[in-house]
């Protein structure tokens, strides 16, 4: 690995420090040309090692000459999304460390030695730059900040995640942990889709409190509140199913039994007082609600049961392909 140096924030100030550490800084723009130059010699500056890259998504504006002239490499991508821009970044790029950041100015540079100190301490596989924790005074609209406040608890709810901020574009991750993460998220629901694999999967998440800034004048979110909520909700809720099946079918088996009580309990009333069953239609729902119940509790079993070997042979692969003895 190329040798460089790292910043780590001591005392509010970024201090260069000698290592052989290579930092990438991944930076996935759609249209960002009125901002790119800035975020690119901002993180020139507190970074000054690192290799920054701009991951231009289909931009029609001049992203990606802007980068270039800044002094970043600049890779293509034309399938839309934010999701593939970083999967094609973390395919394409070798690096000891990367920092992810969108491209939108919104983002302090100045805060990246505080997130990479804990990654380069060995204390963290991914570090989030929180921009909801107590002393920060982040500058969300008003639908994003409901929404960066109801996912959290959403995550809490189904998985008993307990982070602050889900969504955050500013991250520092290691080279285990993108090589030991598999994507699959398309668009913005790739941070939701990082942290819940990162919990899963038993990697170190630290948050370190980061400020959000409003956009610059010119610059426009490509985010549609409704349209790219509703999308992270239903991804949150299929990694539920993935990670957590028992949990998942389990629990809509329990539901769909106590709603087959309803019907059931008027049919079998009806029988103890008259001997008879004059409603079948409800005698029917009754018995199908009760087996699609047990069925979907049986469905739970059987892929807890297939997550939990699918989990361990993953253990295996890794000690194949990293042995235990294997340094850091």
């Amino acid at each position: 690995m190329p040798s460089g140096e790292r910043s780590a924030a001591q005392g509010g100030k970024i201090v260069a420090a000698s290592t052989t550490q290579h930092i990438a800084v991944v930076i996935p723009c759609l249209n960002e040309a009125p901002t790119i130059a800035k975020v690119v010699e901002d993180f020139r500056r507190a970074l000054p090692a690192a290799a920054i890259y701009v991951i231009d998504n289909g931009s029609t504006d001049r992203t990606a000459e802007i980068a270039a002239a800044s002094g970043a490499q600049v890779i293509r991508e034309t399938r839309r999304g934010k999701g593939i821009a970083v999967r094609t970044a973390f395919r394409r790029i070798d690096a000891d460390f990367y920092v992810m950041v969108d491209g939108d100015d919104t983002y302090p540079a100045e805060s990246v030695g505080a997130l990479l100190e804990p990654a380069l301490a060995g204390q963290a596989d991914m570090v989030v730059g929180s921009r909801t924790m107590a002393g920060t005074s982040s500058q969300f609209r008003r639908l994003n900040r409901l929404g960066n406040r109801l996912f959290p608890a959403f995550l809490r709810f189904l998985l008993r995640i307990q982070l602050t901020d889900l969504l955050s574009g500013f991250r520092v991750m290691t080279r285990d942990f993108v090589l030991g993460v598999p994507i699959t998220a398309r668009n913005f629901e790739i941070e939701a889709e990082l942290t819940v694999k990162a919990v899963e999967r038993n990697y170190r998440i630290v948050e370190v409190p980061i400020d959000l800034r409003a956009r610059p004048d010119g610059s426009f979110s490509k985010l549609s509140p409704l349209h790219d909520g509703r999308r992270i909700m239903w991804a949150i809720v299929l990694l539920f199913r993935d990670y957590r099946p028992m949990a998942f079918f389990g629990g809509l088996g329990l539901i769909l039994m106590l709603i087959g009580l309803i019907p059931g309990f008027i049919v079998i009333s009806e029988f103890v007082e008259t001997g008879l069953v004059p409603r079948f239609p409800s005698a029917i729902l009754a018995v199908a609600l009760e087996l699609a119940g047990l069925l979907s509790f049986g469905v739970g079993l059987i892929l807890s049961a297939v997550s939990r070997r699918f989990q361990e042979l993953e253990a295996k692969i890794e000690l194949l392909v990293r042995p235990p003895w294997h340094g850091s």
